[in-house]
């Protein structure tokens, strides 16, 4: 029993360290026809069937790729563009992750994040581009991990493997420090298989939802420069004109009306100071 737990840790030493190598892929086929393997291949539990039906969701034919796209928009009105943005990520089976407002020189700016179906980001870069006044700015990127994900499959397969076999020694150890030490293995085992699966389901949730990144900038209406009255001469000199005009005509309306009502009281002023002077020249 002590060979067989010696060969076992020097068999799980080489799988760990093989994992973390770049050459993973490749070595760890022939831990197949391995001794260890020969010895418990026996009583090796399969894979569990969620694993198995988790590789065959992405086989390593597939292609992941990773697709984002930064984008800034010329919008007449931000409140309503941050409206149709929200609007067309549900039409397409997608949601905001981030939202953000601002204003600057007394306008109001937006910001946007949208997880969207891969299977729909070109044609939703495609309604973006129409959405506003004018598209100012695009990038659009695309990061192939086909390749590390093909790898994360293969090292899934065989710290899988290697851990069914570890368990079946776990059984079989005779004294408690032997199963101290395999179990610590298997631990060790168990926390790789969950890392590996965690980046897998990162590629995959990367792959299946793209994320794009809008800019909503306002179109800044300048106010119109103060314009000068416009001077016209001729405008002037009849202005003056009708101002002469009417000022004559107080006057004039002014001498009729004392000349009219004005001549009675002068008549009668007269004939007083003409029967005065008479008065005056009589004798005593």
């Amino acid at each position: 029993m002590n060979t067989s737990i010696a060969v076992l840790l020097g068999a799980m030493a080489a799988v760990l360290l093989a994992g973390c190598s770049p050459e993973a892929a490749t070595q760890a086929p022939r831990l197949a026809v391995s001794p260890l393997a020969t010895q418990g291949a026996a009583t090796a539990a399969p894979l569990a069937a969620s694993d198995t039906a988790h590789l065959a969701m992405f086989p390593s034919t597939n292609q992941l790729v990773i697709k984002n796209a930064d984008l800034e928009i010329l919008v007449e009105d931000t409140d309503l563009a941050l409206d149709q943005v929200t609007q067309l990520a549900a039409d397409f089976g997608g949601y905001i992750i981030s939202s953000e407002t601002w204003y600057a020189a007394e306008a109001k700016h937006g910001s946007l994040r949208l997880a969207i179906p891969a299977a729909q980001f070109e044609a939703v870069i495609n309604r973006l581009r129409h959405l506003g006044l004018k598209l100012l700015r695009e990038t659009t990127t695309g990061q192939d991990v086909s390749a590390e994900y093909s790898d994360l499959q293969t090292r899934l397969t065989n710290l899988e493997v290697t851990a069914a076999r570890v368990r079946t020694f776990l059984d079989a150890a005779v004294t408690v420090e032997e199963a101290l030490e395999v179990n610590a293995r298997l631990s060790d085992l168990e926390g790789q298989i969950e890392r590996v699966k965690g980046q897998m389901r990162y590629y995959e949730g990367r792959a299946a939802m793209s994320t794009v990144s809008l800019t909503l900038r306002p179109e800044l209406v300048e106010p119109e420069p103060p314009t000068l009255p416009n001077w016209d001469p001729r405008d002037t000199f009849a202005r003056a004109g009708r101002v002469f005009i009417s000022f004559w005509q107080v006057v004039l309306d002014a001498a009729i009306w004392a000349s009219v009502l004005g001549a009675p009281v002068l008549i009668g002023l007269a004939a007083v100071l003409g029967l005065a002077r008479l008065a005056a020249r009589r004798p005593r």
